[in-house]
């Protein structure tokens, strides 16, 4: 069976790679396609406002049924199914979960998303792809959406 770990995060680049996870799925017939998001420091920290009000983070299990739904949106879109899923989510740096996530899973294969970041966010923020691609212990397909042209 191979493992295909799917990184996603809600962006309409995730909805293309659902997309292209749910036809590969379709495709090799003994596909897994475990999905991730992962909750970056903002996600999971409380927000502070004034003295008392605090605003607690979403838990793992509200996020994660979201990507389920988001997931499942996609799938019923396509008109066609993912015989063996699932979604988990993770807290911290992304690249290094997408990473630990493929190593723990034995994954096969990584699929990602580049949102095409300018060149100013890449030098400052850096590709998260990038970071993947570079210390991932498998495959890394990366999904780039075609630029629009006028």
């Amino acid at each position: 069976m191979k493992r295909v770990v799917v990184p996603i995060d809600g962006s309409e680049t995730s909805k293309g790679v659902i997309d292209y996870a749910i036809y590969y799925a379709n495709r090799e017939e003994d596909a897994e396609m475990l999905f991730l998001h992962v909750m970056t420091i903002l996600e999971h920290e409380p927000v502070f406002y004034g003295e008392a009000d605090v605003v607690l983070p979403p838990s793992e299990d509200a996020v994660r049924a979201e990507f389920l739904k988001f997931i499942e949106e996609r799938v019923r879109a396509s008109g066609r199914g993912i015989p063996r899923m699932s979604v988990s989510v993770r807290k911290g740096r992304v690249y290094e979960q997408i990473v630990r996530f493929a190593e723990e899973q034995d994954a096969d294969m990584i699929m990602i998303g580049h949102r095409g970041l300018s060149p100013v966010q890449r030098f400052f923020l850096g590709s998260v792809a990038a970071k993947v691609v570079a210390q991932a212990p498998c495959s890394v397909y990366v999904h780039r959406p075609k630029e629009k042209r006028d």
